[in-house]
């Protein structure tokens, strides 16, 4: 197996020698990079794969992101997302992203303020659109909507431990972190 170090724009193979995948694009009859990555070509079964050599800086559809609800509007609410969740746990993004998440990928409520994890539907266009459909995605931290204290997770519910309210949220599954 062959590797090699390709810039974007560089040819790669012709079409009957090998089949790319990966990070490239087919124009008459070659396969040019698309970025600097590396490309590894495996003569056995004739197919090169080329790699980035860097992750995108805006994360990609079905990515999983932490964002923070910053308003609810008639069809959708705000969100400005901050982490991406990586192979041991969340990683902050170089650059804040707004998001929008509508109400139609959103399977409950949600207060401004909570902190949610959700999954990348969309990223054609300035926000990220995303959803919380799953159990493993929703709210992940609420803060009460009378006094700002964290909530506490009862059940299927959220209760403050000051004003004795119970507040129903969309919660993550097996992420909700404030369970002390």
């Amino acid at each position: 197996m062959k590797k090699i170090i390709v810039t974007p724009g560089e040819t790669l193979a012709y079409a009957e020698e090998f089949e790319v995948k990966g990070s490239a694009y087919s124009l008459d009859h070659k396969y040019i990079s698309s970025v600097l990555g590396a490309a590894s070509f495996d003569e056995k079964t004739h197919t090169a794969v080329v790699k980035p050599l860097k992750d995108p800086a805006m994360p990609q559809p079905g990515a999983v992101v932490y964002c923070q609800v910053t308003g609810k509007g008639r069809r959708a609410y705000q969100l400005r997302c901050f982490a991406v969740e990586g192979q041991k746990g969340p990683v902050d993004l170089k650059y804040t992203f707004t998001g929008v998440l509508p109400y139609f990928f959103a399977e409950g409520e949600l207060g401004i303020g909570d902190y949610i994890r959700a999954r990348v539907i969309s990223t054609h266009g300035p926000p990220l659109v995303v959803s919380i459909r799953g159990a493993t995605y929703g709210s992940v931290l609420s803060r009460c909507p009378r006094c700002g204290s964290v909530l506490k997770r009862r059940g299927a519910t959220l209760y403050c431990p000051n004003c004795a309210i119970e507040v129903k949220r969309k919660i993550a599954t097996g992420h909700y972190t404030a369970n002390f």
